[in-house]
């Protein structure tokens, strides 16, 4: 009996130790089952989300969200213009009626002196449909000129139908953590060294075979 308790107990503290090391759960906040998986941005899914919210998201209700304040404009898909933001000019558009994919291409407005990209950056992508909008927050996202993802609204109208899109809006802001242009970690300096000095190594072989 001693033996089956002692058992049980090391199985009961290894579904413990595998339930506590499980990553946490993000839930999205505003109760209308939304999930971070319905906006990705270059492959990632959303850090966080809120919504759904009758009315237009503006900067400063995005302000409110909780996840920090200083939001920017950048663009709605449906202006079909260039919106310029430090040095970058970037048009935004976005494809399909309840899901589809978006992009976001910058051009740095001063050509190839004083280079602004890639550059590292929050972003919130607004989606609004019907008279109600879902906001998805990246944290730290880095901007290389040719990015984007894919979208779908996952709440419904006030008839309980999930509505078609009628604009995909784009909030960016600089935080403490993010900076222009995004400075390589230290690894990428490592293997750029390890890089030029197997590239010196090979002309010096070279030169010496020659001669």
């Amino acid at each position: 009996m001693f033996r089956f308790l002692r058992r049980q107990a090391a199985h009961l503290c290894a579904l413990v130790a595998v339930f506590f090391s499980l990553p946490a759960l993000a839930v999205c906040s505003g109760g209308s089952g939304l999930a971070l998986s319905d906006v990705s941005f270059n492959g990632q899914f959303a850090t966080a989300c809120h919504g759904a919210v009758i009315g237009n998201a503006k900067a400063d209700s995005v302000d409110s969200l909780g996840w920090g304040d200083g939001w920017t404009l950048l663009g709605k898909d449906s202006d079909k213009s260039f919106a310029s933001f430090m040095g970058v000019d970037f048009q935004l558009d976005a494809s399909g009626h309840k899901s589809g994919s978006w992009s976001l291409l910058g051009t740095d407005a001063n050509g190839l002196e004083g280079l602004n990209l890639p550059m590292e950056l929050d972003l919130v992508v607004v989606l609004k449909a019907s008279n109600r909008y879902a906001a998805y927050f990246f944290d730290d996202a880095v901007l290389d000129g040719s990015d984007g993802g894919t979208w779908s609204v996952a709440f419904t109208n006030h008839g309980g139908q999930v509505p078609g899109l009628s604009y995909l809006g784009l909030y960016v802001r600089i935080d403490e953590d993010g900076g222009i242009p995004a400075i390589p970690e230290a690894h990428t300096y490592a293997l750029m060294l390890v890089g030029l000095g197997l590239v010196g190594l090979a002309a010096r072989r070279r030169a010496r075979r020659d001669a």
